[in-house]
This record gives structure tokens, C-alpha cells and sequence, in this order.
């Protein structure tokens, strides 16, 4: 008969070893609304899924073959310290990580792609057909109180728009590169800003306020051609109204 102190030994081994081999499937139990996880593979610690998530523009985000690593000595701690990885095959792809407890999540990532796919795929407001590619770089991002709805606590990032391109009547004509930081605003919203040193000195500033789940976008800017611009992008600047003194065009939406 086995002895009772061997017995003791087995029971943690046993409940150490079912945790370790948790199916990735058990994510779907525990996703959060919108996000829908499927093809799930491997453990709860280190797995691939196939998601997508709905979005306020509604377009829908759709990943493929999305892999992660879960520490699980910081889960024991109670934080989830989760990598991921989203490969080139998708229309976004790249790096994040994610550390989350109970009060704040913070996220840093590197994801790019190509702009006119990401365009079509969410649904994003731009009314233009655009080409080139684009890199977030989010060095820092924190968010607390989730029940809040507000959208950010701290932001430091940078987007990233390369050999950008606009089409014209069938033709297309290059607008170069644009650098937008990214960062907080009072109101736990995100503010993006573009200096005017690129091609058609576009100077802007956006505000996303409002909840996570609805939020609200303003914008104000201003164009001032260079010798650079294209002719027929600064043919177009005429529908924005008159010049002001320094001979920028304003705009507001």
C-alpha cells in the first residue's frame, strides 16, 4: 500500500503537472466582449489563436496564427506578463507585450504594415486612397481602473508614416514621410501631433476623448505647400478655403 507521505508528494506534482498542460482552448472562457479567439493551439502558457475583435469604426481586426508565452510565476504573483507575436502575414503585425494586474495594464509594442489595407480592413475615416507603410512604436502605455472607460493613464509612442503616396484621378503622386507622437491628454484621452517639416507642411493635432468603447475624435491642422508638393495636391488645397496671413490652409473637423 502506498504510504501517506508519498500520496502528499503526488497531489502538488499532480496539480502542478494539469496547470502546465491547461489546453489554449480554456482562453475563449475568459476573452474579453468583442474579442473572439478560435483555432486555438498549444498551453495556456504558450500557445497560437486565430482572433478577431469588433472596433468602434466598425471595421473588424482579424490576426491569424497570433502566438503568446504567459509567464506563469507572474501569474502566481498575481500580474499576467504575456508576449506576443503577430506574424508578417497579416495585414498588422509585430510585437507587444502586455503586464496586467488587477488595478493597471501596461503595453509596449512595435507593430507596421501597409496603409491602405489597415485603411480598409478597420474602417478608418480616411477619405483619400493612400499608399505606403506605417510603424507604431508604443514605448509605454498604462491604463487603471478599467471600469472607468477612459482611455489612457500615460502614452508615449510614435507613428510612423513612410513613402507615403496619395492617388489623384487614377495617378499617384508622393507626399514623403510623417513622424505623429502620441501622448495623454487631460482628459485620459490620447493627443497626436504632426510637426510641419514633411512634404506639404501638414501640422496637426488630434484628440481621441470620450470612453474606450465610443470614443470621439477632433482634429485641427493646417497645409502650406512647399516647391516639393505635388501640382495637383496643391491644386486640391483650394476646397479648404483661402490661405491665412502665412499662407497655411486651415482645416477642423
Amino acid at each position: 500500500m502506498m504510504s501517506w507521505r508519498w500520496l502528499l508528494w503526488l497531489i502538488p506534482l499532480y496539480l502542478v503537472a494539469l496547470v502546465a498542460l491547461t489546453p489554449a482552448a480554456v482562453i475563449k472562457w475568459g476573452a474579453v466582449p468583442g474579442l473572439h479567439p478560435t483555432s486555438t493551439q498549444g498551453t495556456l502558457w504558450h500557445g497560437k489563436t486565430s482572433m478577431s475583435a469588433e472596433l468602434p469604426t466598425g471595421g473588424t481586426l482579424n490576426l491569424q496564427d497570433v502566438s503568446w508565452r504567459l509567464s506563469p510565476w507572474q501569474l502566481f504573483l498575481g500580474q499576467a506578463d504575456i508576449a506576443l507575436q503577430i506574424p508578417s502575414t497579416n495585414y498588422i503585425h509585430g510585437s507587444a507585450t502586455i503586464n496586467a494586474s488587477a488595478s493597471k495594464a501596461t503595453i509596449t509594442a512595435n507593430l507596421q504594415g501597409a496603409m491602405q489595407p489597415a485603411i480598409q480592413q478597420l474602417k478608418l475615416p480616411v477619405p483619400i486612397t493612400m499608399a505606403g507603410n506605417w510603424e507604431l512604436a508604443v514605448a509605454d502605455y498604462q491604463l487603471s481602473d478599467y471600469q472607468s472607460g477612459k482611455i489612457c493613464d500615460s502614452l508615449d509612442a510614435r507613428f510612423n508614416a513612410r513613402t507615403t503616396e496619395m492617388r489623384i484621378n487614377q495617378q499617384w503622386h508622393a507626399l514623403g514621410d510623417y513622424v505623429s507622437t502620441l501622448s495623454c491628454n487631460e482628459q485620459n484621452g490620447i493627443a497626436v501631433k504632426v510637426d510641419d517639416n514633411n512634404l506639404v507642411g501638414l501640422r496637426l493635432n488630434a484628440q481621441v476623448n470620450g470612453r474606450i468603447d465610443s470614443p470621439q475624435v477632433s482634429l485641427t491642422g493646417s497645409m502650406q505647400p512647399t516647391l516639393q508638393t505635388p501640382k495637383p495636391i496643391t491644386d486640391l488645397l483650394v476646397f479648404l478655403g483661402k490661405p491665412d496671413a502665412q499662407g497655411r490652409y486651415n482645416f477642423k473637423w
